[in-house]
């Protein structure tokens, strides 16, 4: 992995364990980016599992901070709660944990 992308996953996870603040929720890095099999054009994948509420429009307000931010690759954030079980099991399995 190149250093930009390791800095621009660094940057992602500060905003995205800000965003979070005190609210207690799980959040990994999963898929290509944590499995170390990243190509020029592999976003970036983060799933969270919030276990208590999120403020409403939390999702869309963090996609909306990461687009302005500067990282320099689409990332996806993934709400665990509304996930395919398959999804929750490959996150679980192969993701890497930011919290929780």
């Amino acid at each position: 992995m190149n250093r930009i992308r390791e800095k621009a996953i660094e940057e992602l996870r500060r905003m995205v364990l800000a965003a979070l603040g005190e609210h207690d929720a799980a959040v990994w890095l999963f898929g290509s980016c944590a499995r170390g099999e990243v190509f020029q054009h592999s976003d970036i994948d983060v799933a969270i599992l919030p276990q208590d509420e999120l403020p409403a429009g939390f999702f869309s307000d963090l996609a909306e901070s990461v687009e302005e931010s500067s990282i320099p690759y689409d990332v996806d954030i993934v709400d665990l709660r509304s996930a395919a079980p398959s999804l929750i099991d490959e996150v679980r399995r192969e993701g890497v944990k930011w919290k929780g």
